[in-house]
């Protein structure tokens, strides 16, 4: 004789994992277009920063009407916040070349 168990399968939301995905596409495609066609420059680029803020709040938002387990993916904001940081550095850096490069061209030769 079998028996049947009814188990309900409850789905895990992890807060910050799709805000970091939709910020990696996003930002990443913003400095391809930066880089490869000079399309957008890094003042407008750095003053996007908010829409991460945004869209974890968003993010929280709808998986709190949803239901089910909430999970804050840590990994994922930090990770999100980490690479802010380093495309804030590489782009303070290409400004820091493009303002001062050739006084550091002079300086070399």
């Amino acid at each position: 004789m079998e028996k049947e168990t009814n188990t309900v399968t409850v789905r895990t939301h992890r807060v910050g994992a799709v805000t970091t995905g939709l910020c990696m596409v996003g930002f990443g495609t913003v400095l391809l277009l930066h880089t490869m066609f000079g399309l957008m420059n890094y003042e407008v680029i750095m003053g996007l920063w908010p829409l991460i803020l945004i869209g974890l709040g968003i993010e929280l938002l709808l998986s709190n009407i949803w239901k089910g387990k909430i999970v804050y993916d840590k990994a994922a904001i930090v990770l999100l916040f980490v690479m802010t940081l380093f495309a804030v550095m590489l782009a303070g850096m290409d400004m820091a070349m493009e303002a001062f490069g050739h006084q550091m061209a002079d300086f070399v030769h």
